[in-house]
């Protein structure tokens, strides 16, 4: 019993909107068969230009979807760059650091060469002479 009377309702609602449907598309063909040549012309070009909108508002969808894959490529190439930049920095200190290591022992064995001929060509200082007595000075016994 609570099905027929849930079946009626259903049946009843949709009565009710069909026979507004109706309604409402009588009251707008009335409408419309009065309009005059301006009105007709307006609605065309209202419908221009709504089709004109979304054409528009579909090309910006795209449009904005480029540019948030090209934001992304930009950051995967940013990432890139940032990491060559890093093994850029690690490659050049330890160049550098190797340079100065090599240098320090350049300048090392130059010195070391010049030490050898520097203790060649000086002259060997002799022995200082043995010390003489003063002559104020009387010897001890």
């Amino acid at each position: 019993m609570a099905q027929d009377s849930f079946a009626n309702r259903g049946q009843r609602f949709t009565a009710k909107a069909a026979d507004f449907s109706r309604a409402v598309l009588k009251i707008v063909g009335e409408d419309v068969r009065s309009w005059d040549v301006f009105r007709w012309i307006v609605i065309v070009l209202l419908a221009l230009n709504l089709l004109l909108l979304l054409s528009l508002a579909g090309g910006i969808r795209a449009e904005i979807a480029a540019l948030e894959q090209d934001r992304s490529a930009g950051a995967d190439q940013l990432a890139h760059v940032t990491k060559d930049i890093a093994d850029m920095r690690a490659s050049l200190t330890q160049v550098i650091s190797d340079m100065n290591s090599g240098l320090q022992s350049d300048i090392a064995k130059v010195n070391t060469k010049i030490d050898a001929r520097l203790q060649q060509a000086a002259p060997k200082p002799s022995p200082p002479p043995a010390a003489a007595p003063k002559p104020g000075a009387k010897p001890k016994p």
